[in-house]
């Protein structure tokens, strides 16, 4: 029954075989940053479908929290709408995975200025 009990609680406190996020295949690129929180776009993960419609994937660290968030987004600069397909979320510090999901949301706008209308735009013209 200890035993039960104890498997139980490293499971419940993520001790057993904790996954960590691979960045060894992405080209992260410097997008933006809103007080705590940094905008980056995975150059290796950029699909342009048209002048309007693109799906990239982006990491957002909010540092204040220790947190860091990848999702695959579908943008539409024609309708200002991105729409997050899915998501991994993660440890800042370790690249712990905490979290996620592989059911994607609703579409949502973005308003002009908006950090998302900038990784938007970044992802037709990077600066290299």
């Amino acid at each position: 029954m200890a035993l039960i009990a104890a498997m139980v609680w490293a499971m419940a406190c993520g001790l057993c075989s904790a996954e960590t996020v691979d960045f060894s295949d992405m080209d992260l690129r410097f997008v933006d940053a809103r007080e705590d929180t940094g905008y980056y776009v995975d150059m290796n993960a950029v699909d342009i479908k048209n002048m309007n419609e693109a799906t990239a994937r982006v990491e957002i660290v909010k540092i204040d929290k220790n947190c860091l968030y990848l999702y695959t987004i579908a943008f539409d600069r024609g309708k200002k709408t991105y729409q997050i397909l899915d998501s991994l979320v993660a440890a800042y510090d370790t690249k712990e995975k905490t979290g996620g999901s592989t059911v994607p949301l609703k579409p949502q706008s973005y308003a002009k200025g908006s950090a998302m209308e900038t990784v938007a735009e970044y992802i037709y013209s990077p600066q290299l």
